[in-house]
């Protein structure tokens, strides 16, 4: 599988030197194939200006060729695309216009449809694994971006932040550590640093891929704002909606939402006593006193529960049931069934009934 950097840049490009950096020192390390700039026009400047012009002070070699070279890039890694200047649609004219900065709301959404379709670009591979990198550019630039990788992102993909120890982190001329040999002038102290000095960590940035709740994701999503707006609704309406569930303990069934599972008598009895606390509002404060009050109802109840084996359940035999029910429902489609059993999060149309 091969993987892009995606990173969202304005006036320090070199976000994307240290990002590259920090990947390449992870273990085992990581080289993207392909590193694409999302910016404005002035930050595609700096982006040329910065990192493939090449410097006197780096012995006529730019950024990007000793970066490759210090991190030992093959002839199909760390291509770096031109970089995607975010455009505007002037009605005025009939063109689109590209960005100098994001200034006004209209900007900010043309930068968030620009993103967004950016990042489609990407995770619509399915053997391209995406990085995005929310550390430089405008904060409402990284801010986009994070709610783009969580819309359409896919579970193995990344958002990340770059860690630079200070001064380094704003340090004229810093890029990476193993950079050509060259003093590094810090104007505000009048201190003189290495680029060996410098530290630089990579922070991941938590996300919740909306993917795995929205299997229409894997066509093609619409437009970032029509997506979520779409989306938001549904998680509205899923969770004002009650699920149904039936058991049948003769067969030993559970269907939740109309998908069936097979579960053993035992976690099915618990089950069945769990949902039915929830449904009267008297749900166990713990675990141990959740197997005290089921071990009265079950010795009520067992003659229709099916044929249990077992004339009394204590805690620890309540705890492997609920670990073992967790295990049953961890592959069930996004709804209730996935969270916590504990506290019986169902909402029960009807009491459960025998199916017979």
């Amino acid at each position: 599988m091969n993987t892009t950097l995606l990173a969202v840049t304005g006036l320090s490009p070199a976000i994307v030197t240290e990002t590259l950096w920090a990947l390449a020192m992870r273990k085992p390390r990581v080289l993207p194939r392909r590193v694409v700039f999302v910016t404005t026009l002035t930050g595609a400047l700096a982006i040329e200006d910065q990192l493939f012009t090449p410097l006197e002070d780096w012995q006529g070699v730019s950024v990007w060729d000793a970066l490759r070279k210090s991190l030992g890039a093959g002839p199909d890694e760390l291509i770096a695309e031109p970089a995607h200047v975010i455009p505007l649609p002037d009605p005025a004219s009939g063109r689109a216009v590209l960005l100098d900065d994001i200034r006004t709301p209209a900007e900010n959404q043309a930068a968030a449809e620009f993103i967004f379709a950016r990042v489609w670009d990407v995770v619509r591979d399915k053997d391209c694994h995406l990085i995005a990198s929310v550390a430089g550019g405008r904060k409402t630039m990284g801010a986009l971006l994070h709610s783009a990788v969580s819309l359409i992102g896919r579970e193995n993909d990344l958002i990340t932040h770059v860690l630079v120890s200070p001064p380094f982190d704003t340090l004229p001329g810093f890029f990476y550590p193993a950079q050509p040999l060259c003093p590094l002038h810090d104007a505000r102290s009048g201190r003189v640093y290495e680029a060996a000095q410098a530290e630089i960590n990579l922070a991941e940035v938590p996300f919740v891929p909306l993917r795995n709740r929205f299997k229409e994701l894997d066509d093609l999503p619409g437009s970032f704002l029509t997506l979520r707006d779409t989306l938001s609704q549904r998680l509205k309406q899923d969770n004002e909606r009650e699920i149904p569930i039936r058991i049948d303990h003769v067969r030993g069934l559970l269907e939740i939402d109309g998908k069936s599972h097979t579960v053993r008598a035992r976690a099915l009895a618990i089950l069945h006593f769990l949902l039915e606390c929830n449904h009267c509002g008297k749900i166990p404060p713990d675990q141990a006193t959740a197997a005290e009050i089921f071990s009265t109802w079950f010795d009520e109840r067992r003659e229709s529960l099916g044929h249990i084996d077992a004339p009394r359940f204590d805690e620890s035999d309540f705890r492997r049931e609920l670990n073992y029910l967790r295990d049953i429902l961890k592959d069930a489609p996004w709804q209730p069934a996935r969270r916590t059993l504990v506290q019986a999060p169902f909402q029960l149309v009807n009491e459960p009934t025998l199916m017979i």
